[in-house]
């Protein structure tokens, strides 16, 4: 009997002591490349990515960045902390405001634009699966601020076109040709001139100031107008006179 009893004890021990093993949590280390919280925003913000400062930008489309951590990228191409490199951005275009071209309709509005989103802000850069630089040497890349893309920010608002469509680096086109088309259907920017957008081909030439012209003749049309409403109203105060005669 107490050779049973002794039996049911250790049992019981065991189980108790089972159970308060599954109650408990042991806490588990992350692992390196585990996301962190980014302090001045709620982006998710993972330690392997290519972050940067923007130094400076040189047109609407291609910026300065200073490198903030050493990275390797593929393909042999090392990045180093406190390199600068040109980043020019991928699937999109804004019209020019240096260089031979400079002074094309919204060119200083789309680099203001970027000027006034980037400059001095930090930023994260991602390569697609293509080429990563250009014949200019320039890496071809998104990059994004405050978690958003900074090519969806000058397609939305009419800052630029989708142009420089090579696979494989297509990786948010679907996305991109969405909020081009709003922006066209709503005539933002770049779309509220006629004729000045030649999708995927570029910008044409066009004279963006007023039509002369064509306010002579709407002011033309509008006095004549004008004019006759004064004849009328004057012979109705004319013949009213004449019949209270």
């Amino acid at each position: 009997m107490k050779v049973f009893d002794t039996k049911r004890k250790k049992i019981l021990i065991v189980a108790i002591f089972a159970l308060l093993l599954t109650g408990c949590t042991v806490p588990t280390a992350e692992p390196d490349n585990a996301p962190i919280k980014s302090e001045s925003n709620n982006e998710q913000v993972n330690e392997e990515d290519i972050t940067g400062v923007i130094s400076s930008l040189a047109d609407g489309d291609t910026y300065n960045v200073v490198i903030s951590k050493d990275r390797e990228v593929r393909d042999g191409v090392q990045l180093t902390a406190g390199e600068e490199i040109t980043v020019r951005l991928l699937l999109v275009d804004t019209p020019e405001s240096v260089g031979e071209k400079a002074g094309m309709p919204y060119g200083d509005e789309s680099s203001s634009y970027a000027k006034g989103l980037l400059q001095g802000k930090k930023v994260t850069i991602e390569f697609d699966d293509g080429d990563i630089k250009d014949k200019y040497d320039r890496y071809l890349a998104y990059i994004y601020v405050d978690g958003k893309r900074v090519q969806d920010y000058l397609v939305e608002n009419g800052y630029a076109m989708i142009r420089y469509v090579y696979e494989p680096n297509t990786r948010y086109l679907s996305e991109l040709q969405e909020l081009e088309a709003d922006a066209e259907r709503k005539s933002l920017g770049i779309w509220s001139i006629e004729g000045y957008v030649d999708k995927g081909n570029g910008f044409n030439e066009v004279n963006a100031t007023p039509n002369l012209q064509g306010i002579g003749e709407d002011i033309a049309e509008k006095a004549q107008e004008t004019a006759e409403d004064l004849f009328s109203e004057t012979m109705d105060s004319f013949l009213d006179s004449i019949n209270s005669n």
